[in-house]
């Protein structure tokens, strides 16, 4: 989606009070289309105290169910009868992070009962974007503390890679109404997944997020400058008819305000070059054009060094590490190159001993079937993709 239409559509929901919201705007319930009816289904309010708690329905689930499974099966108890969520693969990596780790996924499911609808709606209920970005800065922060993310949750998601190209639980079966076919489709697509590649990057995000920084950890600087962000945009939002109404002139000054983003939804425009993101092509063009749209929020003469916030060095620091972007580009060519397996319509089935369905073979002649299987991204869009996250470095330099 084109970013004016993106602001467009925030602007509306900014604005729009649809009879069933209180008088107060909550923003993030128009956004995720989320009524009364909606809450009333996942959390009940207790007045007297003041806290919303789940649902009675989800609390039996998540008391009965999930915390059993989660706090006391052990690859010694374990069969197909008593388990649902995990499988004997996954128990088995879950009890091989470090002993002080093992406990994780029990207090995670503790974390979730005990706070997770009051979460939920301090979220549903925020009165602004800003306030929205808040309530995730402080609950993340919250538990990233509480559960020992940095070393418990690194070592608990690096399990559940490892696993997940073989999990079989009964809850995948549930899933897909015991389709076989599925079951399957899936276990066909997880194999061939590079998900080792992203286990790495989701490891250096996590380690990323985790390093130190003036706000004590990188998390908390990256939500600081994004609670600025939010600040700029709801202002924008607020005075988009005026600026929109006015002549070139008007426009032209409102363009060069650092407590706005007209100046980026200008360079946005001027550069509005693809319809859609359909090919090669179009993605390098969005690149470049996102690129433009960051150079001129990041180096407009006047708001560099307000904005540069916004663009933490721990941030800078992650994004410069080229081994980043080299795990995201193989899990985005293993994903192209299964493209002709997943589609339904291409039917790839064997008939015989090394032949494939004719009907597949017309669709992915040995020719086509090579040139996928061959494909990389290419560097120019690898480049692009450097450009964008080096854009504010630079403006940082040229203080």
């Amino acid at each position: 989606m084109k970013f004016l239409s993106i602001i467009l559509l925030l602007y509306h929901a900014y604005t729009a009070h649809p009879s069933y919201i209180s008088e107060e705007p909550k923003p993030m319930r128009e956004i995720f289309d989320v009524n009364e009816y909606n809450i009333e289904d996942v959390v009940n309010e207790e007045v007297v105290v003041s806290k919303y708690v789940f649902d009675d329905e989800i609390i039996e689930v998540v008391q009965e169910d999930v915390i059993p499974e989660l706090c006391y099966l052990t690859s010694d108890n374990f069969t197909v009868y008593n388990s649902f969520l995990l499988d004997r693969y996954c128990l088995e990596e879950l009890e091989s992070v470090s002993p002080q780790c093992r406990g994780f996924k029990c207090e995670l499911a503790h974390y979730f009962l005990e706070h997770g609808a009051q979460i939920y709606m301090d979220f549903m209920n925020a009165a602004s974007y800003k306030e929205a970005v808040e309530v995730v800065h402080r609950e993340l922060s919250t538990a990233f503390e509480k559960l020992n993310m940095c070393t418990c949750g690194r070592e608990f998601f690096k399990a559940l890679f490892k696993c997940a190209p073989f999990y079989n639980g009964n809850a995948l079966f549930a899933l897909v109404g015991d389709n076989e076919d599925s079951i399957v489709a899936y276990g066909r697509a997880a194999r061939h997944l590079d998900l080792k590649s992203a286990s790495k990057f989701f490891d250096k995000l996590m380690a990323g997020v985790c390093a130190k920084s003036e706000s004590g950890m990188c998390l908390n600087s990256i939500f600081n400058g994004f609670e600025e962000l939010t600040e700029l945009l709801e202002t924008t939002l607020e005075e988009y008819d005026d600026y929109d109404d006015g002549d070139r002139k008007h426009r032209k000054s409102q363009e060069k305000r650092c407590d706005t983003l007209f100046g980026s939804i200008r360079t946005w425009t001027d550069n509005d070059d693809f319809e859609e993101l359909d090919g090669e092509e179009d993605f390098e063009i969005f690149l470049n054009q996102t690129a433009a749209v960051s150079k001129a929020f990041y180096c407009e003469k006047g708001c560099k060094k307000t904005r540069g916030a916004m663009y933490p060095c721990c941030l800078r620091k992650m994004l410069e590490d080229e081994k980043m972007f080299d795990n995201v580009a193989r899990v985005i060519e293993s994903i192209y190159k299964l493209v002709p397996i997943m589609e339904w319509s291409s039917r790839f089935e064997w008939e015989g001993f090394y032949e494939l369905d004719d009907h597949f073979t017309r669709n992915y002649p040995k020719e086509r079937l090579a040139t996928i299987t061959a494909w990389k991204i290419p560097d120019r869009i690898r480049d692009a993709s450097c450009k964008l996250s080096t854009v504010p470095n630079f403006a940082r330099e040229r203080l």
